[in-house]
């Protein structure tokens, strides 16, 4: 019998979206799935979109709650979940139709925990639905592989969402609730608990990258708690995984290098929180001659940020340096 698949949908106010992504998840080549959407307290027609498409698909499971953010509706439907495995689409995200069989395939064929699969971005919501070509191409990874290539590269990545996971992986594991950066401060301890990640190159997940995210919007200060989770993940691989430490602590100063971009692109001035995040390439900048794959240009820039940290704080106050800076796409 074909193994069960439970796919949670967390949803909120995306009535323009919802649809097309339940759509694309019911006509998916693996049938054998439960769709579990949950409403996190939706004030506009999402909730009862949802209820709709649940008459028109059996498989659909609808729950209705009070809004707690992205990791409470992700907690929500792990607690109903009862596949042996499991993933997560977003509400305004859209899967191509052999998604889900390519990800289960390897995970049966390699006996793996986590199949992950590339995603594919899209900032025109009219080409959300473009179909890419398949790679056969899978990597295996053991978890000390997997760990330092979550820190080390993009073939991994923190997302949730362009993974399917055993679903025992989450005993006794849930999201933290009210953080930004849940998939950041989640995806290490679930490669912890696995003994094999499989990776393919294939785009087979879309991503809406709405120019209205939290991510992508003014400048907010919670985005800072992503240095949160940068200290519990360099306490907890200093303990289990020393080989992987100095890549941990130059990914830090590679977040810390863009946070700055950020603050300097939205003109946040904010001097207290500015040399919060300095503070972090301050800190680790030696580690960089550590680490032969951080890219030269970047330790430059680290090291021309550290010494002078006026001059760059002064960047945030210059708007035509903002929109200079908006155009250029740091890359390691």
């Amino acid at each position: 019998m074909e193994k069960k698949i439970s796919v949670i949908v967390p949803v909120f106010n995306v009535e323009d979206y919802l649809k097309a992504c339940l759509l694309s998840i019911s006509n998916q080549t693996v049938q054998n799935i439960e769709i579990i959407v949950v409403d996190d307290g939706a004030t506009d027609n999402s909730g009862d979109i949802a209820d709709q498409y649940a008459k028109e698909d059996q498989r659909v499971k609808v729950l209705h709650q009070l809004n707690g953010g992205l990791s409470a509706a992700r907690n929500t439907g792990l607690d109903y979940a009862s596949g042996e495995y499991v993933c997560f689409i977003d509400s305004d995200d859209w899967i191509e139709p052999d998604y889900l069989e390519i990800l289960l395939e390897a995970l049966l064929k390699f006996e793996a925990d986590i199949a992950v699969l590339k995603m594919k971005k899209i900032q025109d919501y009219h080409q959300i639905t473009n179909l890419t070509e398949n790679k056969n191409q899978w990597e295996l990874m053991d978890r000390q592989v997997a760990m330092k290539n979550l820190f080390m590269n993009n073939k991994i990545g923190y997302s949730s969402n362009n993974k399917l996971f055993r679903s025992e992986l989450f005993l006794n594991l849930r999201f933290p609730v009210g953080r930004l950066m849940e998939d950041m401060a989640t995806t290490y301890l679930l490669i912890d608990r696995s003994q094999l990640v499989v990776v393919n190159q294939s785009e087979k997940y879309h991503y809406f990258q709405s120019p209205n995210s939290i991510l992508r919007g003014s400048f907010n200060p919670k985005r800072l708690e992503l240095f949160d989770i940068q200290n519990e993940i360099i306490q907890f691989i200093d303990e289990k995984y020393p080989d992987v430490s100095v890549k941990v602590r130059t990914r830090t100063v590679y977040a810390a290098i863009r946070m700055i971009m950020a603050m300097i692109e939205n003109q946040y001035s904010n001097r207290k929180n500015f040399d919060y995040v300095l503070a972090f390439i301050e800190k680790y900048q030696d580690c960089l001659n550590e680490d032969p794959d951080f890219s030269k240009k970047l330790k430059y820039l680290a090291k021309f940020i550290a010494n002078h940290p006026n001059m760059i704080f002064s960047f945030t106050r210059k708007k035509i340096i903002g929109n200079f800076l908006s155009k250029i796409e740091m890359m390691r």
